[in-house]
């Protein structure tokens, strides 16, 4: 196979070819964007946005896996790897030009169901609907399951009802349920307490830990609860305490609206009565001395320097990964802490923050591209079962395995707790820790099955039950299980409703946080200001913005 140029797509070169362009009156008749090589092979041209753990696209195994398997050759336009960057290189990109690119990749939430619907309204990005239909041109992507292709098309169909994308599809259930809630059992175990399951129970026993002395330092450092409120990973144990009260999935996603109980109507959780109640909770934790209020103003880097500090001085907090604690399975504070589960409130509810899944849209189609059809095998190729795994996971036999017996051999939490008979896959190499030529780091399309993620095991080291890090099927009990029946899936708005809301989508989230933390610490009265609160929401668009919520979501549902 020859070797290809890797070109880099940079943010001045585009703005020189734009500049070129309007010099000359933009004409695109000197185009000479090659489609075959000099072998009569294909070729298509992708637009890739960068990641820094791969060292090479062009020898690369992904790459020379996907051309030879489809008789293609491969080649790159380079984007950056920062996010915004991205945006830049993609706008300008959209502006026209000679030498376009067939295909472009970007990694999931670059670009925003509002800025998609704009370069497919556009023209810039071809209209799939037809080919997505047809099981002859895609037929990896007719294959998928119906109830897993519906959750694929939710993501992928813009406000106009039409589709300019393909997703990456791979839920995992412990990235669904993030605010996992940790408490000192060592600290429990000291003062002879047993585990709270009730927001009562926990007030009596953060009130033992401030007394008690449970460090054994003779200093009375210990701070109850303990997190961080900006915190994007779990780390905001504020939202994990209020779905004791009132759902609430921490803001993150559709800016924290929500489905009410009947799974038709579109609420903020944050006006609700619930809510209100959970405030007034937090603030009387606050006043025993047992809510820290470094929670609304410590960095990630504090929030971490706190959690290890080298003696133990956290009682409750909460975290989605447990890199929090460095060499969690060997960190001593780590080790005196419990996972517990969330909540029951005064009223019986007992929620946590659970963010529905949605389809990453990470592949598109350039409108007038003279390969569409080798740019439609291309991502319908992703779509194949095995295909899938080399996208993910890397060189069979090197990276992951399927082999029977070697599967026997392995286990992980999920298995040993009866959720899954065996392994779907083990991995047997760090390449996803590491700096490597064998996959594009899942910037593309893919597709896997909720039980495939689960079930994959690790295959370098003997999975041991005992270990405290291994709380994959404990978090499926304790929290996946707790989410609500009705979630609000990720909205999307036309472009004309994404200019009435953008100022209330905006600045709601950030206010809603602010006077979080105001009403826990005092600073603002549950009594006295909660009605200038509602009303200040008011004023900012909360009504218009839950109107617009409410018919996206029927417009989703409907279709």
């Amino acid at each position: 196979m020859s070797k290809k140029a890797v070109r880099t797509l940079s943010v001045l070169a585009l703005l020189a070819c734009v500049l070129a362009l309007v010099s000359c009156g933009g004409d695109d008749s000197s185009s000479t964007q090659q489609t075959v090589n000099e072998e009569g092979r294909p070729v298509l041209t992708v637009a890739i946005q960068a990641n820094s753990f791969v060292s090479e696209y062009d020898n690369n195994y992904l790459t020379n896996y996907l051309e030879e398997k489809l008789g293609i050759d491969i080649e790159f336009y380079m984007l950056s790897v920062a996010p915004e960057d991205v945006r830049t290189q993609v706008s300008l990109l959209a502006t026209g030009g000679n030498d376009m690119p067939d295909v472009l990749l970007v990694s999931g939430g670059t670009l925003t169901p509002e800025a998609i619907l704009n370069y497919g309204a556009n023209g810039f990005f071809a209209q799939l609907d037809e080919y997505l239909a047809d099981p002859e041109l895609m037929p990896n992507y007719n294959a998928i399951p119906d109830e897993d292709r519906y959750q694929m098309e939710l993501a992928q169909t813009m406000a106009d009802g039409n589709t300019y994308s393909l997703s990456n599809y791979e839920p995992e259930t412990w990235n669904l349920t993030p605010v996992r809630m940790f408490i000192n059992q060592a600290w429990l175990d000291t003062l002879g307490l047993e585990m709270p399951t009730t927001t009562q129970e926990l007030k009596d026993v953060l009130i033992a830990f401030r007394d008690g002395d449970p460090n054994g330092n003779g200093l009375q450092d210990e701070i109850g609860i303990y997190g961080q409120q900006s915190g994007t990973y779990g780390q905001n144990i504020i939202a994990g305490i209020m779905n004791a009260f009132e759902f609430w999935n921490n803001g993150l996603q559709n800016g924290g609206l929500a489905l009410a109980d009947d799974g038709q109507t579109v609420i903020a959780p944050f006006t609700q009565d619930g809510w209100r109640e959970g405030l007034r909770y937090m603030n009387d934790l606050y006043n025993e001395g047992v809510l820290s209020a470094s929670t609304f103003t410590d960095s990630d880097t504090q929030y971490r320097a706190t959690l290890n500090e080298e003696v133990n001085c956290v009682g409750l907090t909460s975290s989605g990964s447990l890199s929090s604690w460095p060499d969690a399975a060997n960190n001593k504070n780590f080790l005196e802490m419990t996972l517990m589960e969330p909540l029951v409130g005064p009223e019986g509810k007992q929620y946590t923050p659970y963010y529905e899944y949605s389809a990453a849209q990470t592949a598109f189609i350039l409108e007038g591209t003279p390969n569409l059809d080798v740019a439609i095998r291309f991502l319908d190729e992703f779509y194949d079962p095995y295909t899938s795994i080399v996208a993910r996971f890397g060189e069979e036999g090197v990276d992951w395995t399927q082999d029977p017996e070697f599967l026997a051999g392995t286990s992980n939490s999920y298995i040993a707790a009866g959720y899954y008979d065996s392994a779907s896959l083990s991995y047997i190499s760090n390449q996803w820790l590491e700096i490597t030529n064998r996959t594009w780091r899942s910037t593309n399309p893919r597709y896997s099955t909720l039980a495939q993620g689960n079930a994959v095991t690790n295959g370098m080291v003997e999975f041991d039950p005992a270990d405290p890090t291994q709380l994959n099927a404990k978090n499926h009990e304790y929290y996946y299980e707790h989410r609500p029946e009705h979630v609000l899936p990720l909205l999307h708005y036309t472009l004309e409703e994404n200019d009435r809301i953008q100022q209330a989508v905006t600045n709601i989230p950030d206010y809603v946080n602010q006077c979080m933390a105001r009403f826990i610490t005092g600073d603002m009265s549950i009594d006295r200001d909660w009605d200038t609160y509602l009303s200040n929401l008011e004023n900012m668009g909360l009504s218009t913005w839950l109107e617009t919520a409410q018919a996206a979501y029927d417009r989703m549902v409907q279709d």
